[in-house]
């Protein structure tokens, strides 16, 4: 396992001021302490040979001193090293001068924690044996030149080393595990950070898309009210056009028929004022302004209900028409504008019903409530679902913005299987 990039072992492109004053002051910190091991070591040799040690063990101490000065003076440039085997192999050789130089083993520590950070088993076992060689080899010669029976006193001085080594290299452990398991935290504070962030960005644009989709369905439910009103202000038009015909029609007769008698006149004046009063009437149930731009299109003469029936049935629509309360004649009595909405809406009730329930019978019944005429439709709903029916929902819409203007309202939806529509206006 390989130990995230951490400050002791990171090699970044520019070195500030602060980092190279740690680096300096670990291989000036390293030289005084190993300075005063060397001289406390060297000062017990010339106290057991009152001054004058032999001249092996000299050049043995002056080896110490070399080694080391350049063990010390290197480990804080040594720093800067990235993880590799370059770094690995000069640490290496730090940490085996501990088994040749006293004055190296501050050096040699720093160089053991720093193989422990990066918790590579290999490179312990390495560091291990290399000082427990070293140390082996240097005791031997010490020994020797000293004159003493070297066997027992270098396994024991050789075990000492070891167990100093691992101290170092177990610090190094716990700190590259302490490090690796915050630099897990932080990414995965960081991971979590970013997708609350995605998050948020996709709760905004669903948002968006919903306010859009919102704005889009109110856009077309008023496109469909035009489209209504402007359907209505073609029925009002040729409805009030017929009645301005037939009140043309009689007031020309008694302009130029002067041999009209009084009763005549009264039966044809009586005419006029009816057409004018039902006219007047049917002008007042609409807006002024809801005739639409497209004047120019013809207008076709209004359906019947028995017409759209009729249809219906030729097309293998099972259709049922009731009448409760009153006859296609008392309809007929009925404002025109009224008579050409009903059908208007019974011909959107038939073909919703087409689309969304083939094949179901569709039962619709007129009646007279008061001074209101309804018209209920209903048809049950099927079994299952119709993947082929596309709908808007503007049909309905139009039916309902239909009937408000004309004073009344409509309603639909669906209940203990059967779906109803129910519309009504004054009568």
């Amino acid at each position: 396992m390989t130990l995230p990039v951490t400050r002791a072992s990171a090699a970044p492109s520019v070195r500030s001021p602060h980092q190279w004053a740690i680096a300096v002051a670990q291989s000036l910190l390293g030289t005084a302490l190993g300075l005063l091991l060397f001289l406390i070591s060297f000062g017990s040799v010339l106290v057991e040979f009152d001054d004058q040690p032999p001249g092996g063990l000299v050049a043995l101490f002056a080896l110490d001193a070399l080694v080391g000065v350049i063990a010390t003076m290197a480990i804080g440039p040594l720093r800067f090293l990235r993880p590799g085997r370059l770094h690995s192999a000069a640490h290496l050789l730090l940490a085996a001068a501990v088994g040749l130089s006293v004055w190296s083993m501050p050096a040699a520590a720093l160089a053991l924690y720093r193989i422990g950070l990066r918790r590579r088993t290999v490179l312990d076992i390495g560091a291990v044996l290399l000082v427990a060689g070293t140390s082996m080899a240097t005791l031997s010669i010490d020994g020797r030149l000293r004159g003493a029976e070297p066997e027992l006193v270098v396994l024991s001085a050789v075990g000492v080393m070891v167990v100093l080594t691992l101290i170092p290299l177990l610090i190094g452990h716990v700190v590259g595990t302490r490090h690796e398991l915050l630099a897990s935290l932080q990414e995965r504070a960081a991971s979590a950070e970013r997708e609350r962030e995605t998050a948020q960005r996709e709760r905004a644009a669903a948002e968006r898309e919903a306010l859009a989709q919102v704005r889009e369905r109110e856009a077309d439910a008023a496109r469909v009210r035009a489209e209504e009103r402007a359907a209505l202000a073609r029925d009002m038009h040729d409805s009030v056009s017929h009645h301005l015909a037939t009140i043309a029609l009689h007031a020309g007769a008694m302009t130029y028929r002067e041999d009209l008698s009084p009763e005549v006149l009264r039966r044809s004046a009586g005419t006029v004022r009816d057409a004018a009063q039902q006219a007047n009437r049917e002008l007042r149930t609409v807006l002024i302004g809801l005739r639409s731009t497209d004047g120019d299109q013809p207008l076709a003469s209004a359906p019947t209900l028995e017409a759209v029936v009729e249809r219906c049935r030729k097309e293998g629509q099972e259709v049922e028409l009731r009448w409760e309360g009153l006859t296609a004649e008392d309809l007929l009595a009925c404002d025109r504008s009224t008579v050409v909405a009903l059908a208007r809406i019974l011909t959107e009730v038939t073909v919703n019903a087409a689309k969304h329930a083939p094949g179901a019978p569709l039962q619709v019944t007129l009646l007279r409530s008061d001074q209101r005429v309804v018209l209920q439709a209903r048809n049950p709903l099927p079994t299952a679902p119709v993947t082929s029916a596309t709908s808007t929902g503007h049909g309905l819409l139009g039916v309902q913005e239909r009937a408000r203007l004309l004073g009344g309202e409509a309603r639909y939806g669906a209940a203990a299987g059967i779906f109803e529509v129910e519309a009504w206006m004054p009568w």
